[in-house]
């Protein structure tokens, strides 16, 4: 039996004449009978009444006890095509830093996602050690990290795009850009330390001694506490639109002497060559990026 037999019994029964069924499979009406002969002759019955002025064709005793067998044979090939159309999909795993997933990197998801390729997506966030290690185990397609990267045989690493910071502070504090860090006050400070760049920001100005309103090792802490009084922080470019739609309160002031930029690395394992997908992916990062101020393409 075969999927063209089981074809054949449903357009009989769904047509209910042999001319509309053979119509519909775009074959002539012998071929059809042709095609239900064999069918019945491996059943060993009848399926259908076809008497002599019989307005439509209509199940044997036979057909009957045959019709759920043939729709477990037709949802058993559905479920055959689905899973072979699943296997054929690629998966695309990128890897990148929790900064970059929670604010640049959401809008090109969206966008790649969009596109409806035959794609599946599968997307974590680590520290630039894990991801590194899982790109040169061949756990990830390519990573997208912040610095701190080290040395390992199995992997490529080029710049992909360099990233400023600005400072975030109510509208009702009065400041002149660019903003002096002299100006400000470190008891006010949401010092954001897990940023290295932002910490030896800090170091710098106000001495390692100094103790600032809040230490928090990422901006999305940050984000939970209302811009009130005179609190202050230093938050990266790609944070900045998230913030301003967070809070209606609050301005973002470029600085007089900002933190050094930091740069983002695309991390690939050692000669394997970035599939179509990922290389969208891509393209779809560096058009998001040249919309956003303090962030630069390489």
């Amino acid at each position: 039996m075969t999927n063209q037999d089981i074809e054949t019994f449903f357009a009989v029964l769904d047509h209910g004449t042999m001319t509309a069924a053979a119509e519909a499979l775009y074959i002539t009406q012998p071929s059809l009978s042709a095609r239900l002969k064999s069918l019945e002759d491996q059943v060993g019955a009848p399926l259908f009444h076809r008497g002599k002025g019989q307005r439509r064709i209509t199940l044997t005793d036979a057909g009957q006890h045959f019709l759920p067998l043939a729709r477990r044979w037709q949802n058993l090939l559905s479920e055959t095509q689905t899973f072979a159309a699943a296997e054929k999909r690629e998966f695309l795993h990128v890897i990148a830093a929790y900064t970059a997933n929670q604010y640049i990197l959401p809008p090109v998801y969206q966008r790649f996602l969009e596109r409806e390729l035959p794609v599946n997506l599968w997307v974590e966030s680590m520290r630039t050690d894990q991801a590194v290690s899982a790109v040169a185990r061949g756990d990830a397609d390519m990573a997208i990290v912040d610095g701190g990267l080290h040395y390992d045989l199995q992997i490529e690493a080029k710049p992909l795009f360099r990233e400023g910071f600005f400072l975030v502070v109510p509208k009702t504090v009065s400041l002149t850009e660019p903003v002096e860090a002299t100006t400000l006050h470190v008891q006010d400070e949401i010092l954001i330390y897990g940023q290295p760049e932002i910490l030896q920001w800090h170091d710098y100005w106000y001495g390692v001694d100094a103790r600032p309103l809040l230490y928090t090792d990422t901006p999305q802490l940050a984000e939970t506490l209302p811009a009130c009084g005179k609190r202050w922080s230093i938050i990266p470019a790609g944070a900045t639109e998230p913030y301003l739609r967070m809070f209606s309160n609050v301005q973002v002031l470029r600085l007089a002497h900002p933190p050094a930029e930091r740069t983002f690395y695309l991390v690939t394992p050692k000669g394997r060559v970035l599939s179509a997908a990922a290389e969208t992916l891509l393209d779809d990062l560096r058009v998001q990026i040249q919309d956003l101020e303090g962030i630069t393409w390489y």
